[in-house]
C-alpha cells in the first residue's frame, strides 16, 4: 500500500431548517468479529460533507503521524512519519500542497511526530525503531544492538533540508518510547516519554518497567554534548497498570 497525503475540504450540505444531514456517515469504529483492519477494501469511510482537493504519493507501506503547523516563513506544514522517512509538505494552499523535502532514516519505522520552535529555528522531535539490519542509520546502530528503538531530534528550519540533530537511548526503558509529548517550562523545552511494559522487565531486581521519563533538549549545547537530556522519570504502580506509561501522571 502506498501511503499518501490528501487535503480535504469540509463542504456544509447541513439543510436550510439547520437539521444536520449524517446519512452519508459510515460509522468509523469497525470491530464487528469478522473485520480485517488489514484489508483496504473494508476501510472505505466517508463522510459527504468532506472533499478530497489535492494529492501526494509518499511512502510504502505508510504514515503512523501527522502534525500541522504554522511556520514562522508564514506557511504552514504537514510533518509526516512514515517507514524510513519524514515528509514535509507545504499545506498552506489546500488545493496544491507541495512536498518540500524528506529525512531519511533507513530501515526505520518514525512515529510520533512533535514539532516546536526554538531561538529562530523548528525541529521535529520523532522516536524511531530499526526494523532492518541492512543500512540503519549509524546515528541509531545496527540491529544487534541494544538501542534499537531512540528518540530523535531534527532540525526542519531549512524545509528543502532537514538535518539530524541529536539521537537519545533511555538504557533504562529498552523496549524504547511509545508516546512523545514536549513541554516548555521556564523557556526550555522537555520531553516527556510514555514507556511501555517490555518482556525482560523483572521489577523483583529493580528494572525500570514503564512509566513517564522526562527529557530536556538542551538546544544551548556546544559541540559534542548531547541535546537530549534525560532529567528524571516517574514510575508507574506495576500491581495496577503493569508498566503501561499511558496510565501514569506527573
Amino acid at each position: 500500500m502506498v501511503a499518501a497525503i490528501t487535503a480535504v475540504m469540509m463542504l456544509s450540505d447541513s439543510p436550510e431548517d439547520g437539521d444536520s444531514d449524517y446519512g452519508g456517515m459510515l460509522d468509523p469504529l469497525l470491530q464487528d468479529e469478522g473485520h480485517d483492519h488489514r484489508n483496504a477494501s473494508q476501510h472505505m469511510m466517508y463522510t459527504d460533507n468532506i472533499q478530497p482537493v489535492s494529492f501526494n504519493e509518499l511512502t510504502a507501506p505508510g504514515n503512523a503521524e501527522i502534525q500541522v503547523a504554522d511556520s514562522p516563513d508564514g506557511k504552514t506544514y504537514a510533518y509526516m512519519a512514515g517507514w524510513s522517512e519524514m515528509h514535509i509538505v507545504d499545506v498552506t494552499d489546500p488545493s496544491n500542497t507541495t512536498v518540500t523535502g524528506v529525512y531519511y532514516d533507513p530501515n526505520t519505522q518514525v512515529l510520533d511526530v512533535k514539532y516546536l520552535e526554538y531561538n529562530g529555528r523548528e525541529y521535529v522531535i520523532v522516536q524511531n525503531q530499526i526494523i532492518d539490519p541492512g543500512a540503519a542509520d549509524p546515528n541509531v546502530g545496527e540491529w544487534e544492538d541494544p538501542a534499537q528503538v531512540t528518540v530523535t531530534l531534527v532540525d526542519v528550519t531549512d524545509k528543502s533540508d532537514p538535518s539530524w540533530v541529536d539521537s537519545w537511548y533511555d538504557a533504562d526503558h529498552p523496549s524504547g518510547p511509545h508516546n512523545l509529548y514536549t513541554h516548555m517550562i521556564d523557556n526550555e523545552w522537555y520531553i516527556f516519554v510514555a514507556n511501555p511494559d517490555y518482556e525482560a522487565c523483572d521489577v523483583g531486581q529493580g528494572d525500570a518497567c514503564g512509566g513517564i521519563t522526562i527529557a530536556h533538549l538542551n538546544f544551548a549545547g556546544y559541540g559534542d554534548l548531547p541535546r537530549i537530556v534525560k532529567v528524571g522519570e516517574a514510575e508507574v504502580s506495576w500491581e495496577s497498570t503493569l508498566g503501561d506509561g499511558y496510565t501514569s501522571t506527573t
